[in-house]
């Protein structure tokens, strides 16, 4: 197993700025995701960790060896894409040993390989086929093999499930997972997808322009989100993030009844965070507006009017709208989150809620 830190890694091309002194340490044995929209910067660090991309500034160590300027094949590490990256002319067993033969690998070594990991993904019965013979998962298979068969302690994924349908990719997901853990491998695994990052790793680090909005578990993300964006990107349906404005009682919802104070103090300047899962219907709770209404099976996502703004709320089962459209919701004070409008950083809760009910943030 390896470790990986960069260190105040920069990347410019002419006057854009794609990185900005990212600074990281992933430890030895770590399931690392690097988590944002496209364009955020995340296949370019994963690929100037790779060595396929230089630095504008920077180091990048591999266990405590600084291989910034060394070429992609002396930093010991392996790579699966997007792309399968597969030679179509070569068989399965072909293209999962090239690497090895390129190496010069002895032959009975190559054999052993092969045999272990075609066993641990399942493709013991495809050897001897051409990638055209196969399907989406089943290539994304061999590219796995061929990375597992290297044997490099670290190995960096670059969105390798965003061509497989939902159900392939959850299985996949899985199989990632287990490979990773019985090898022992150090993985940096690149994706916009914010559903495998919270499915699969030990960390993520959450990336903005070219920045680290927040690093943590999957759990430090969705339940103490360091900003709005954080609280907006994590979560389906993700957060929902109200202005406040001063009320004659305390914080209200931006366009909602003043007396509805949500917590005490000020709300100018502030956002008001809350999950869809955490809001319940309350016939003394605040009055709001559906709608639309989407029916998911297990649960309903009802989208409603609070005030001004949308209110997504998830309710469990089949909900059907009353006929005049007036629900009223209310949510428990743990389940308040507050952000300073300007900067979006998360910003302290006063210690109770508004005055008027001890169990719910709305009186």
């Amino acid at each position: 197993m390896s470790t990986l830190e960069l260190r105040g890694i920069e990347k410019r091309f002419g006057a854009a700025r794609v990185l900005e002194r990212l600074d990281l340490t992933v430890a030895s044995g770590e399931f690392l995701v690097l988590l944002g929209a496209s364009g955020c910067g995340k296949t370019t660090a994963l690929r100037i960790v790779s060595g396929l991309e230089e630095a504008s500034a920077g180091q990048v160590l591999i266990d405590g060896r600084d291989v910034t300027r060394a070429a992609p094949a002396a930093r010991g590490v392996s790579m699966v894409f997007q792309s399968y990256a597969l030679f179509p002319h070569l068989s399965v067993a072909e293209n999962i040993v090239f690497g090895l033969k390129v190496r010069r690998v002895a032959r009975d070594e190559r054999e052993r390989r092969l045999k272990r990991v075609a066993a641990m993904v399942g493709l013991d019965g495809l050897l001897d086929r051409k990638p055209a013979q196969l399907s989406g998962g089943q290539r994304q298979r061999v590219a796995l093999a061929r990375a597992a068969a290297a044997e490099h302690p670290l190995c960096l994924m670059d969105e390798p499930l965003s061509n497989l349908d939902a159900k392939l990719r959850q299985e996949m997901r899985a199989e990632i997972r287990a490979l990773q853990r019985s090898l022992g491998m150090t993985v940096v695994y690149v994706t916009h997808d914010q559903v495998e990052a919270m499915s699969m790793a030990d960390r993520v680090v959450l990336l903005r322009e070219g920045r680290i909005e927040q690093c943590g578990t999957p759990a430090d993300l969705y339940d103490r989100p360091a900003t709005a964006y954080v609280a907006q990107f994590v979560g389906v349906p993700p957060m929902n993030v109200l202005a406040l404005e001063d009320g004659p009682r305390g914080a209200v919802v931006r366009g909602g009844e003043p007396g509805h104070a949500v917590v005490e103090g000020a709300g100018e300047g502030l956002l008001l965070g809350l999950r869809p899962e955490c809001i319940r219907l309350d016939p003394a709770g605040y009055p709001a507006r559906v709608e639309a209404v989407d029916y998911h099976g297990a649960d309903t996502v009802v989208c409603a009017r609070l005030g001004d703004q949308r209110l997504l709320i998830r309710v469990a089962g089949h909900f059907v709208a009353p006929a005049d459209g007036e629900i009223r919701v209310s949510w428990p004070f743990e389940a308040v989150h507050l952000f300073e409008a300007e900067s979006g950083r998360r910003a302290a809760l006063p210690p109770k809620p508004a005055k008027g009910n001890p169990q719910c943030s709305v009186v």
